[in-house]
């Protein structure tokens, strides 16, 4: 019981703690919408803000295996071309994979095969970085970014 009363406390009183920087950075960035995965956790990402934005494309891998291209789910075999299409018409040729630290390796590995001659100049492996921040503070995501390079 006490637990719990500390929770809800402590529910309650985190927003009023937030300070005014913080909160107004969150009402200046449009946020990402998608679908939730547990990132892994990496030790020399680099900060990448721009996958928060809300029109960045991303694609997310569940832990059973399942690829969403924003909140639409989708499959690795239809993935090209739908790529290719959203980033004909963008200034910003950067695709932002999150892939649950559990996914199928084979399934994160078809995507990143997928890439080549969809249109994209480079793409992020989201990551996590466990204790490298104060609690209650928004911090941008933190990834790995690497160039496409074609094969043809």
């Amino acid at each position: 019981m006490k637990r719990l009363l500390e929770a809800c406390l402590l529910a309650v009183t985190l927003p009023s703690l937030a300070s005014p920087a913080v909160a107004q950075a969150a009402a200046d960035v449009p946020m990402q919408r998608g679908v939730a995965v547990d990132l892994p956790v990496t030790r020399s990402a680099v900060a990448i803000p721009e996958a928060d934005k809300e029109n960045a494309l991303v694609v997310a891998v569940t832990r059973n295996g399942e690829v969403f291209l924003g909140t639409e789910r989708t499959s690795v075999a239809v993935l090209p071309e739908k790529i290719k299409s959203a980033v004909s018409n963008r200034s910003t040729k950067v695709l932002y994979i999150k892939a649950d630290a559990r996914a199928p390796y084979s399934t994160v590995v078809s995507i990143l095969d997928s890439l080549d001659g969809v249109g994209l100049r480079k793409f992020a492996l989201l990551t996590a970085q466990r204790g490298s921040e104060r609690a209650g503070t928004l911090v941008p995501p933190k990834g790995l970014e690497m160039q496409i390079m074609s094969t043809q």
